[in-house]
């Protein structure tokens, strides 16, 4: 993403979760910043969308709530 089409916003998390990020960034070997941005690009991406929704549906089947 250019420089230009960036928009900085800033957001408050609760610790737990802060903490959550920051090992994920850690993990991916990133800094939070990118980490929040691909966690929310993946999050609207339809293929992700369809992917949990397959998960949610396996994991139904295994407890045979459907």
């Amino acid at each position: 993403m250019a420089e230009a089409e960036q928009v900085k916003f800033v957001l408050r998390l609760p610790p737990s979760l802060h903490k959550k990020i920051k090992r994920s960034a850690k993990s991916n070997n990133t800094s939070m910043n990118k980490e929040i941005s691909n966690i929310l690009t993946e999050s609207f991406s339809k293929s992700s969308t369809d992917k949990t929704l397959l998960d949610l549906v396996q994991r139904l089947e295994k407890k045979k709530v459907i």
